[in-house]
């Protein structure tokens, strides 16, 4: 009688509330939403720890009272990365790649281009220049980074015959939020680059 007595109803809504707290997003106050989707690249990469390029064109945006340029695990030239210093050529065609992820200077779990509001063409065509140039790694994440509703778009451009090798993913905007929020809350450490496959979706058919 004693145990059937014993209230179920708090355990279950602390569960309750730890399930269903809300994904608040990408807080980053920033006029344009391409620049604040690089700004929670940075910083969910940096959580990961990865150490990140951005544009060349793109290093002045400010943040937090300094350029994107100046932060925290931004990389100074792609000249460094000692997985590029035998492709000369492929570190100037990724100079004006949106963002790309580095860990040990050896691997790039994900290259990133961001289309926001241009043709998501451009991205897939300046991804491709430093994929025909750059080294033949297995686990670069070729990425798409996207409003949800372009989903379409993305897949039937990346599904292109000039562009299927490089077996592109599609990272959408509500991933970019989902992926920065758990980032900031719950500083995860320790995982495997894989995990990035639970928020970018595979466009090509295996």
């Amino acid at each position: 009688m004693q145990v059937s007595e014993v209230s179920f109803d708090v355990i279950y809504e602390g569960v309750t509330l730890e399930a269903t707290q809300a994904v608040t997003g990408v807080d980053i106050e920033q006029a344009r939403r391409h620049a604040q989707i690089q700004i929670a690249l940075v910083l969910i990469g940096q959580q990961l720890g990865f150490r990140t390029w951005i544009a060349a064109n793109d290093r002045s945006i400010e943040y937090a009272g300094r350029r994107i340029a100046e932060m925290d695990s931004v990389i100074d030239s792609l000249d460094a990365e000692q997985v590029l210093t035998a492709y000369p050529e492929a570190s100037n065609a990724a100079r004006l790649i949106d963002c790309i992820w580095f860990r040990n200077g050896r691997l790039m779990p994900a290259v990133m281009e961001v289309e926001h509001s241009t043709g998501v063409t451009s991205g897939l065509t300046r991804m491709k220049g430093f994929y025909d140039l750059g080294p033949a790694l297995r686990d670069i994440r070729w990425t798409i980074v996207a409003p949800d509703e372009l989903r379409k778009k993305v897949f039937d451009q990346a599904n292109l015959a000039q562009f299927k090798s490089m077996d592109v993913r599609f990272f959408p905007y509500s991933a970019v939020d989902e992926l920065y929020s758990l980032c900031q809350r719950r500083k995860p450490t320790g995982i495997t680059d894989e995990f990035l496959d639970c928020f970018m979706e595979r466009c090509v058919a295996a």
